[in-house]
């Protein structure tokens, strides 16, 4: 193995051109998987990675940047209140430290080497990385930071223990929400779940299956909703479809308080009385079901705030070496009665 390999090195022995290495490694221009997974296997056996991020490393010490990088999750970003206090709690971690958080949204997630998110990620001496995926093109992105040795936590369920997280108990805040309903003698209950393909529905679907089961009451899959979006309005446009249908509904759980919000204004819009008729939960409380609602939701509570401040102290335990093995912080789920339910 060479000592100081090259570009020139690489191009060689992958049988390419100089400038599609370049485009590979520094993502300027998309170059097809096979060739991209080519170099980068031939530039790691190089040493070339290991000696260019090196050099990365002494060049983001001087930088006091962390990255905070939210990949879609389908919410309206300005009605994205969980978000808001993830984001604020990293803010207030890093200020105290002397850090400064920049701020990545991503609407649609088609190309782990888009250059724009390259150079983000480049920039930064740290990553938090919100709403992590399962598919091939967020294994290709995380492949990538762990070959730009780019120290990193994520905040959402990962698909492997091997790294460093913060997540959420959602089993327990499904079924504690659809307990607290059969408990009061709901047996109509409409559950409102994310669009097919979220990570986390099958932990949600573990949740109510639980409930129902230890009260020996059989579970309807036709009660299970499917949400096309996270939006008021979609709240509105599945309530009333589901109260108008003719059958019986005595009870909504929604995966946050932006559908439950909809919820509840086409409930008070039919004339459905909130909770003498009809009960509502939302499994992601916040500045919504606590404050803004009227009436206020019953909830589960997984204090985001405070969860951006473990993902931000556990991000620079690791820069600083004072982390060196994955570890994990899982929050528990605090259902909160309130004026719904």
């Amino acid at each position: 193995m060479k000592k100081h390999s090259t570009l020139e090195d690489i191009a060689i022995a992958a049988g390419v051109s100089r400038a599609t290495v370049s485009y590979v490694l520094t993502g300027k221009k998309k170059v097809s998987r096979e060739t991209t997974e080519k170099i980068l296997g031939i530039a790691t056996n190089l040493g070339y990675l290991d000696t260019r991020s090196s050099k990365n490393t002494k060049e983001k010490a001087k930088t006091p940047f962390i990255g905070f990088l939210v990949l879609p999750n389908r919410v309206r970003p300005d009605e994205d209140y969980f978000v808001f206090s993830i984001q604020e709690g990293i803010h207030d971690t890093l200020r105290s430290s002397g850090q400064c958080l920049v701020y990545n949204r991503l609407q649609q997630f088609n190309d782990a080497q888009d250059p724009a998110l390259v150079r983000f990620v480049d920039s930064v001496k740290g990553l938090i990385i919100l709403n992590p995926g399962d598919d091939a093109i967020y294994e290709r992105f995380m492949e990538n930071l762990r070959s730009r040795s780019v120290p990193h936590v994520l905040i959402g369920s990962p698909n492997s223990e091997n790294t460093y997280y913060v997540d959420m108990d959602v089993v327990s805040s499904a079924y504690q929400s659809s307990s607290m309903l059969l408990s009061k003698g709901c047996r109509h209950i409409i559950y409102i779940d994310s669009h097919k393909g979220m990570k986390q529905s099958s932990q949600i679907l573990k949740g109510y299956h639980l409930a129902h089961e230890e009260r020996d009451i059989p579970w309807n899959e036709e009660h299970l909703i499917h949400a096309e979006g996270t939006s008021i309005e979609e709240g509105m446009r599945i309530a009333r479809s589901a109260v108008t249908s003719g059958k019986k509904v005595d009870g909504f759980i929604t995966p946050n308080d932006i559908l439950a919000r909809g919820v509840i204004i086409a409930l008070q819009q039919l004339q459905v009385k909130v909770p003498q008729d009809c009960k509502v939960i939302s499994l992601g409380g916040g500045v919504i079901s606590s404050q803004i609602s009227f009436p206020r939701i019953s909830a589960v509570d997984y204090n985001p705030f405070q969860m951006g401040t473990e993902a931000a102290v556990m991000l620079l335990e690791i820069i600083s070496k004072k982390r060196m093995r994955p570890t994990h912080s899982v929050f528990p789920a605090i259902l909160i009665e309130r004026e719904t339910s």
